[in-house]
C-alpha cells in the first residue's frame, strides 16, 4: 500500500469518525482479560495501541493503569479518542501511522492493533514495531468479523456487497490469516476467537452502517437508496425494535 493510498485511507475515515465513534462493536471483555494474562505488564511497562481510530479497545484496556501511546493518523478520530479517553491520565495521543509511529526507539512493550491491520503497508509496520519495542515484545492483532450465521446476517453481508463501493479490496474478510501469520514470520502466533453479539435499533445499524469506510457516505447520491434499503431489510427481521449483529472476534498474539 503506498503513500497515496494511506492518504486516502485517512481522509476517508473523517467523515465516518463520529459514526465510528458511536456505532462500531467494541471488543469482548473476555479478549480483554486474555491479553491482560498473556502479557502480564509490570505497572512501569508501556503500550502502544497503533491505529487507535476513535478509542474504542484503546478505552477496554485503559484502565489496566499502563502508559498507552494511542497513535491515530486521522485528526477526526484522534481528537474523539482524546474525547474518549479523557478520564485515563495514562494516554499519550500521538499523530503518527503504522509505518511511522512518531515513537523512540525501544518504548513499548506490547503493541496491539484493533480493526486496523488491513491498512499497513505490512513489512514496513514490522520493521517499525521492531524498532519501537523494548527486548521482545509482543504484538497482537485483533478483529471483529461479522458472522453471516442468521438469515439477518445473510441478508446485511448481500447488502453490503451490494452497495459498498470497493467492498472486495477493503474488507478485513480478503486480509487473511496467510497474511497475518507472514507479519510474524518466522514466529508463530498464538490465535483464539471470542463471541460477541450486538443488539442493534435502526439508528444504530444505520450508524454502524456509515462507519464503513467501503459504504456510501452523507455526501453520496446513493444514500438515500441505500437507506431505504437498509431500512427494509432491519423491518423484515427485528424483533421488539432490534436486529442481533454477531461477530467472531479473532486475536493473533505473537513475537515478532
Amino acid at each position: 500500500m503506498g503513500s497515496h493510498m494511506q492518504q486516502d485511507s485517512v481522509k476517508r475515515f473523517s467523515y465516518r469518525a463520529e459514526n465510528y465513534d458511536r456505532f462500531r462493536p467494541n471488543y469482548p471483555p473476555e479478549l480483554v482479560d486474555f491479553l491482560k494474562e498473556y502479557v502480564s505488564l509490570d505497572a512501569e511497562h508501556s503500550i502502544a495501541d497503533i491505529a487507535a481510530g476513535t478509542g474504542i479497545f484503546t478505552e477496554q484496556i485503559a484502565d489496566w493503569g499502563n502508559t498507552i501511546y494511542v497513535v491515530e493518523p486521522n485528526m477526526y478520530m484522534r481528537h474523539m479518542a482524546t474525547q474518549r479517553l479523557s478520564a485515563f491520565q495514562s494516554c499519550i495521543f500521538i499523530d503518527g501511522t503504522a509505518e511511522e509511529t512518531g515513537l523512540p526507539d525501544q518504548s513499548v512493550d506490547f503493541i496491539v492493533s484493533a480493526q486496523a491491520f488491513h491498512w499497513f503497508n505490512a513489512a514496513q509496520a514490522k520493521e517499525e514495531f521492531k524498532r519501537i519495542g523494548r527486548g521482545n515484545p509482543y504484538v497482537a492483532v485483533i478483529w471483529n468479523l461479522r458472522n453471516t450465521d442468521s438469515p439477518f446476517e445473510v441478508g446485511y453481508e448481500t447488502f453490503i456487497r451490494t452497495y459498498a463501493m470497493d467492498y472486495l479490496n477493503v474488507s478485513h474478510r480478503q486480509t487473511d490469516t496467510a497474511e497475518v501469520l507472514a507479519f510474524f514470520s518466522p514466529h508463530v502466533p498464538e490465535y483464539r476467537v471470542f463471541e460477541h453479539a450486538d443488539f442493534l435499533t435502526f439508528e444504530q445499524l444505520r450508524g454502524r452502517t456509515l462507519s464503513y469506510s467501503y459504504m456510501p457516505d452523507e455526501t453520496s447520491d446513493t444514500l438515500k437508496e441505500v437507506l431505504d434499503s437498509l431500512m427494509a431489510l432491519f423491518n423484515e427481521y427485528e424483533k421488539e425494535g432490534k436486529v442481533r449483529l454477531s461477530y467472531k472476534t479473532r486475536l493473533f498474539i505473537g513475537t515478532i
